[in-house]
C-alpha cells in the first residue's frame, strides 16, 4: 500500500512507514534450523500474549502461541498465495467484494510475482484430476507461489546482483527497500515520496486537532520520538493493531461506544484438519509420479449448496506431492539441500482447510496500564464440540454430528486418493504411528487451534453467519476508516470480516491496493 501510494502521490506527499524491526537477517524463528516448528517455538518461546488457562484442559488453550520475529516485526510468508473464492467474497461487504472480484485480486497476484507452474508433472496431474468427477464441486489448480528478491548475503552484506528465488519469506523493510532503493534520493529522508524508518515501535497515537501525533520508541537508544501526520494507517496485524488502538487512550475514548465495544473482539482463524497421507507411483495407470516430482495443488470449493441450502463443501483441500520440497529452506526442486532418494513411491498428503466467521468468544483484551502484552481469549478450534455446535453451522448451515462431519471428509479423501495408483492398485490412506488413516479414527481429525492467520479483531461490516444480513456495527467502514476517527485507517488482517479457506495474504494485498485507490 505504501509503495502504491508513493507511485501515485510521491511527488506531492511524504509517506512514512514506521517499522519496529530491522533490515538485516529478516527471518522468522521457524526458519532457523531443521528442528520441527513446534520445538523451535518451545525453545524460543517468544510469547506475544498471555492467557488464562494455558493447558490442554482449557477450552482456550492454543497449541503454540504467535511468536515475535527475529530481525523484523512484520514478517510475511507468502510462499503460497492461493486465492479466495467467489462464494467466500460474498461474505465481504458488497462494495469490497465487487472491487476484489473486479480485478484487484488479479493485480495483487501480479504485484507479488505470482508463479505459474511447478513443472510438467504438476501440470499433468492437474489436467487429469480435472477430468474426474471432483471437478463438479472443486476448481482444481496448482497453488501459485510468490517470488521475491533477497538482497543480503549470509553475512548481512547487500548483494550486487538481484535474482529471483521462491522462498516467499520477507519482511516490511525488505519489501519497501525493493521499491525505495538502497540509497535515499530525497533530501536525507526529509522530502516527499516513500520513507522507511526502522527500529521504531509505535506506543501511542494521539488526536491533535485534525491531525495525529504518533509517539514511537527508538528501540536502539530507548529515546522517544513524536511524528505528526494528517492520515494514519495501522498495519500491525490482528493482535498488535487492536492493542495499539486500546493503548492510545485519548483516541480510544473519543470513539463511539459501539466501536469501542468491538475493538479486539471476534479474533478468528480457519480450522484445518491434520494431514492424511498415501503413497503412489502414478496418477491413473499412465502418469508416473517420480520421487523428484514437485507439486502443491488446491481443490478450491465451488461453494455449491445442497437441497437443504447448506454449503456442501465449506473447505478447500490442499494436496502436497513429495512435501519435503516445500520446506522453506528446501523448496527448489533443481537443487535440494538434502538429496532426495529416488527409489520408492511418492508421498501424497492432503488436509482440509475450512473458512470461518468471526468468533465473539475470542478477544484481544486490554494490556495492563503501560504494559505491552495483552491477554488473548481464543476459543480453541481444535475441539470438535466447538466446531460442530458453533463454527460449522455459522459457516455452512451444517447441523452435523462428529460422525457425519468425518464422513464428508472421508468421502472426499476417497475420491482424491482413488485417482492415484500404488503399483497398479488404488491408493489408500497409510497407517502412521499405529494410527488408522481415515479421519475421525484413532486421532485423525483437527489439529491444535492456532492464530497463524489471525483475523477479525477490528472488523469491517460483516455477516455473523452465512445466511445473515450484514451488520451495521463495525470498527472500520468499507473503506477501512475507523468509525469516529477521520483519516485513521486500518489495513491488516484485523479488518477481515471472515477468515477464508485459502491463506489470506493475497486478499490483504488486494485490500491494500483498494485503500491506496481510496486515499489517492
Amino acid at each position: 500500500m505504501a509503495d502504491s501510494l508513493a507511485d501515485k502521490l510521491g511527488t506531492q506527499k511524504r509517506i512514512l512507514v514506521i517499522e519496529a524491526g530491522s533490515y538485516i537477517y529478516p527471518t522468522h524463528v521457524y526458519n532457523m534450523c531443521r528442528f520441527p516448528n513446534s520445538q523451535v517455538a518451545m525453545h524460543f518461546e517468544c510469547d506475544t500474549f498471555w492467557q488464562n488457562g494455558n493447558d490442554e484442559s482449557s477450552e482456550h488453550f492454543i497449541g503454540r502461541k504467535p511468536q515475535l520475529n527475529l530481525g523484523g516485526r512484520s514478517i510475511f510468508w507468502s510462499g503460497l498465495i492461493p486465492e479466495i473464492q467467489q462464494w467466500e467474497l460474498d461474505f465481504f461487504p458488497p462494495a469490497v467484494s465487487q472491487d476484489l472480484k473486479g480485478g484487484l485480486l488479479v493485480k495483487a497476484g501480479s504485484i507479488m510475482n505470482e508463479s505459474v507452474t511447478m513443472g510438467t508433472t504438476a501440470q499433468a496431474i492437474v489436467n487429469r484430476l480435472r477430468e474426474s468427477p471432483l471437478v463438479n464441486d472443486f476448481s482444481i489448480r496448482e497453488t501459485p507461489r510468490a517470488l521475491h528478491q533477497p538482497y543480503l548475503a549470509p553475512d548481512g552484506v547487500p548483494k550486487d546482483k538481484y535474482y529471483t528465488e521462491p522462498t516467499g519469506v520477507f519482511n516490511t523493510a525488505e519489501l519497501l527497500i525493493n521499491q525505495a532503493g538502497l540509497i535515499s534520493h530525497n533530501n536525507n529522508g526529509n522530502g516527499n515520496g516513500l520513507n522507511l524508518l526502522l527500529n521504531h515501535f509505535v506506543e501511542d497515537v494521539q488526536k491533535s486537532g485534525n491531525r495525529y501525533n504518533i509517539v514511537a520508541q527508538d528501540t536502539l537508544n530507548n529515546s522517544t520520538r513524536t511524528f505528526n501526520a494528517g492520515t494514519v494507517i495501522f498495519a500491525g496485524g490482528s493482535i498488535e493493531s487492536p492493542k495499539l488502538l486500546r493503548r492510545s487512550s485519548s483516541l480510544f475514548n473519543s470513539l463511539p461506544h459501539s466501536v469501542q465495544s468491538l475493538v479486539g473482539l471476534g479474533l478468528t482463524d480457519h480450522p484445518t484438519t491434520n494431514e492424511i497421507a498415501t503413497f503412489a507411483t502414478s496418477l491413473g495407470n499412465d502418469i508416473p509420479i517420480p520421487r523428484d516430482a514437485h507439486a502443491k495443488i488446491i481443490f478450491y470449493s465451488r461453494g455449491l449448496r445442497d437441497h437443504q441450502g447448506q454449503i456442501k463443501y465449506p473447505f478447500n483441500v490442499e494436496m502436497n506431492i513429495n512435501h519435503e520440497y516445500w520446506h522453506l529452506r528446501e523448496n527448489d526442486p533443481s537443487g535440494p539441500g538434502v538429496p532426495i532418494t529416488m527409489d520408492g513411491a511418492s508421498r501424497i498428503d492432503i488436509k482440509f482447510s475450512f473458512g470461518n466467521f468471526l468468533d465473539n468468544n475470542n478477544q484481544i483484551m486490554s494490556p495492563p496500564p503501560f504494559g505491552y502484552v495483552p491477554e488473548i481469549r481464543f476459543k480453541n478450534q481444535r475441539w470438535m464440540s466447538h466446531l460442530a455446535s458453533s463454527r460449522f453451522p455459522a459457516l455452512a448451515g451444517w447441523n452435523k454430528n462428529y460422525g457425519q462431519i468425518f464422513e464428508v471428509l472421508n468421502n472426499v479423501t476417497y475420491q482424491i486418493f482413488s485417482q492415484f495408483r500404488l503399483h497398479g492398485n488404488e491408493a489408500r490412506p497409510i497407517i502412521e504411528n499405529g494410527e488408522e488413516g481415515w479421519f475421525g479414527r484413532a486421532g485423525k481429525g483437527f489439529g491444535y487451534g492456532t492464530v497463524h492467520h489471525a483475523a477479525g479483531s477490528l472488523r469491517m461490516p460483516y455477516r455473523p453467519s452465512y445466511n445473515s444480513p450484514f451488520q451495521a456495527d463495525s470498527v472500520v467502514d468499507e473503506n477501512l476508516q475507523v468509525k469516529g476517527a477521520e483519516n485513521l485507517y486500518v489495513c491488516d488482517m484485523s479488518v477481515m470480516p471472515y477468515s477464508s479457506s485459502a491463506n489470506p495474504v493475497r486478499t490483504l494485498v488486494a485490500l491494500a491496493l483498494r485503500l491506496s485507490n481510496h486515499l489517492s
